[in-house]
């Protein structure tokens, strides 16, 4: 399809549209899913009045905005991260949409090649599972199997039909190269987590990392690959620094002035940061891996087999 710049921002506008319908969905999924409700029915409710909520209420942002963030029947303040979600997903497929079409190669005569449309709607996907595993993981310091699971066959799945929409260097040419890849970065995003949490456990003498965690990051080895997974988890950490730093002020300041502390003032849910280092790698992979990463990954490579006393080349 040939298209123009006023085209591509009109169809920018469409995408901040479905992905605030996404954020909608999700935010039935974040509050549902820990309580084991089903997300489908029945139809969202105030929980005060019980009254169903109307179609044009649930526009995203905008009936939130119409009916200034309260019920209509009873005036129960409704909460501002409903529409701050919708919007937070809508940018965030805006963002998916300006790396994976707008930047991505064009036909020669400005046509938007089909597999730039499946390599965002692959990431979209992703990025919708991490944004519900976030919230869920921020507010009850748990990751249900019904995300990081369903991440992980969908991942599997779609990897292995469509071998080329992984990013580099996870791209394959066949079928089993596509289940292969999914595999190997499942198996790396969840052992290298265990490993660190099994460690980290044993040197601290509790539970260091939720198993909710080792899940998570084997969502984001299947559907990225095992060099995506390894920096996102290193990555994940700088992105934790500001809530770390507040929690331990807020728990500096508990414990002088002789206040009750509880487990939430020493524990920090590592979910969020791993997804938001994963997001930030679907928005840069394109510059980060051909400019820094790629190298990064091939001086270690030689590091290695040197230390093992095995000469190598480059990689063919």
């Amino acid at each position: 399809m040939f298209v123009t710049w006023p085209i591509l921002v009109f169809l920018g506008f469409g995408v901040f549209v479905v992905g605030s319908v996404v954020g909608s969905f999700l935010n039935v999924c974040i509050y549902r899913i820990p309580w084991q409700k089903s997300v489908i029915w029945p139809s969202s409710r105030c929980p005060r009045c019980l009254g169903t909520i109307a179609a044009t209420d649930n526009v995203p942002i905008v009936g939130w905005l119409a009916l200034r963030g309260e019920c209509r029947t009873c005036g129960l303040p409704i909460s501002k991260r409903y529409p701050l979600i919708e919007a937070l997903v809508g940018l965030l497929f805006v963002g998916l949409y300006v790396t994976d079409v707008l930047c991505a190669a064009r036909g020669d005569y400005g046509q938007i090649p089909t597999a730039s449309l499946a390599t965002f709607a692959y990431h979209a996907l992703l990025t919708a599972l991490l944004v519900a595993a976030t919230f869920i993981d921020y507010d009850l310091y748990i990751i249900p199997d019904q995300v990081t699971v369903t991440g992980m066959v969908l991942g599997l799945l779609i990897g292995t039909m469509s071998p080329d929409i992984r990013p580099l260097p996870g791209t394959a040419s066949s079928y089993g190269g596509g289940f292969w890849v999914g595999i190997v970065g499942l198996l790396v995003g969840a052992g290298l987590t265990a490993g660190v949490r099994t460690f980290a456990s044993a040197l601290l003498r509790r539970e260091a990392m939720g198993f909710g965690d080792v899940t998570l990051m084997a969502m984001i080895g299947s559907f990225l690959g095992w060099q995506a997974a390894v920096l996102t988890f290193f990555l994940a950490p700088f992105f934790g620094l500001a809530h770390a730093l507040f929690k331990l002020t807020t728990y500096l300041q508990k414990r002088l002035r002789g206040g009750q502390l509880s487990s939430a003032d020493r524990e920090i849910p590592f979910g969020p940061y791993l997804s938001m280092a994963a997001v930030a790698l679907l928005l840069s992979w394109n510059w980060l891996w051909p400019y820094w990463a790629g190298d990064l990954f091939e001086m270690y490579r030689t590091v290695f087999w040197l230390m093992l006393g095995v000469k190598v080349g480059p990689p063919r």
